[in-house]
């Protein structure tokens, strides 16, 4: 097939790939370059796309190129998930970026549920609650599940070795945990609620303090069976959020992150007891004691009447930016699918291997990974981006 040739694709099915991408295609017609009549008469049928548009098409919508082949539109690959926005917000649906990550995260759900079971794993022990449930006896009977003490909390090292603890918790409990590289535009995280396999994923745009609160944020929708993706980090002034399961989940996780006992007793070694806090660098001590977030930090201090909103507003913009600079060696894809999707898929994947559950076609399609590297990467060191 030249790269002149037309291709005789399905109509219908490329105008389902465009809908679940979300791009329009004015956005498709730019990233091919081709005018905008000649790139709407390939959705209705009136012409055909020459071979090198259909690849660059392709690449756009993150889809095979076989997909434009098939003879009708295949079933829904975008799960359903409620679009949370704070008040105000001009965003009304999920972008391409959302759409493809949910996408990725459905279909690794879905065959790690098989893989599970194939494997005689029970499911998980999550409980069911209702929002009219108070979060604080929520929070402390999941930190009792997860197994994870203030002192343990208090004693990690840095942010990413907190963040890279939570996630070991929350897998070791039977949640599947993504990192996904989904840019700032982005949600700050989804979830999916799946009997075997319920899966939560953080958007890396942020830094380790604020994943960890998304991440917990999102289990507070799985104990809720809300399947949703937040664009929202952490919340604003309850009089202006109308979303009462978001709100739930929000203070679920702040009270998850910093119970009160805890928090109250360390405002008296700061011998601060029963005062005010008014200062960010008072806020900013609470906040890498506990290895939180300054926001999360701020918000639960509101919450307990220790501080007022003048606070919340005097906090940096940046503070949930990623540390600049860096440096250390680059990974390879191993590495980054690790990282990505975490230690236990891995693992799931290495054992199903191993007993003839899936085969080396399987791993190298559902990770992208070539067999021979889950050995590598089995016994690493925790992942790269959940380090400081």
């Amino acid at each position: 097939m030249g790269r002149g040739t037309e291709v005789p694709i399905t109509p219908s099915v490329l105008q389902w790939a465009v809908e679940e991408s979300g791009y329009s295609v004015d956005e498709l017609a730019q990233a091919t370059r081709v005018p905008l009549d000649a790139t709407k008469e390939w959705g209705t049928g009136k012409s055909r796309p020459l071979l090198t548009h259909l690849r660059k098409l392709a690449a756009k919508l993150k889809r095979p190129f076989a997909t434009f082949l098939l003879p009708k539109p295949p079933k829904s690959t975008v799960p359903a998930v409620e679009f949370r926005r704070p008040p105000g917000s001009e965003r009304r649906e999920l972008n391409p970026v959302e759409r493809r990550s949910l996408r990725e995260a459905a279909r690794l759900q879905r065959i790690v549920s098989w893989i599970a079971k194939e494997l005689n794993q029970g499911p998980p022990n999550l409980p069911r609650v209702r929002i009219s449930t108070e979060p604080g006896r929520v929070a402390s009977e999941a930190r009792a599940r997860l197994g994870i003490t203030i002192e343990q909390q208090v004693s990690w090292p840095s942010a990413g070795a907190a963040l890279h603890a939570w996630r070991t918790a929350l897998e070791t409990s039977g949640v599947t945990v993504l990192l996904l590289p989904m840019g700032r535009q982005a949600c700050r995280g989804f979830s999916l609620w799946d009997d075997q396999t319920p899966l939560v994923a953080a958007n890396t745009a942020w830094n380790a303090e604020a994943r960890m609160f998304t991440l917990l944020h999102e289990c507070g929708h799985l104990l809720t069976r809300t399947s949703s993706a937040c664009l929202e980090g952490t919340y604003r002034r309850a009089r202006a959020q109308s979303d009462e399961t978001e709100r739930w989940c929000e203070q679920f996780a702040g009270l998850l992150l910093l119970p009160l006992d805890a928090l109250v007793g360390y405002l008296e070694h700061l011998g601060l007891s029963g005062r005010q806090v008014t200062d960010v660098e008072t806020v900013r001590k609470i906040a890498r004691h506990f290895r939180v977030s300054l926001r999360a930090t701020t918000l639960r201090l509101i919450d307990l009447d220790r501080a007022n909103w003048s606070l919340y507003a005097a906090l940096p913009r940046w503070v949930d930016d990623k540390p600049r600079g860096g440096g250390g060696t680059g990974r390879n894809r191993a590495q980054i699918k690790r990282d990505e999707y975490g230690p236990r898929t891995v693992e799931l994947f290495a054992t199903a291997l191993e007993q003839d559950v899936v085969s080396r076609a399987d791993v190298l399609d559902y990770l992208d990974l070539p067999p021979n590297a889950i050995s590598k990467v089995r016994s690493q060191t925790p992942p790269l981006d959940e380090r400081d």
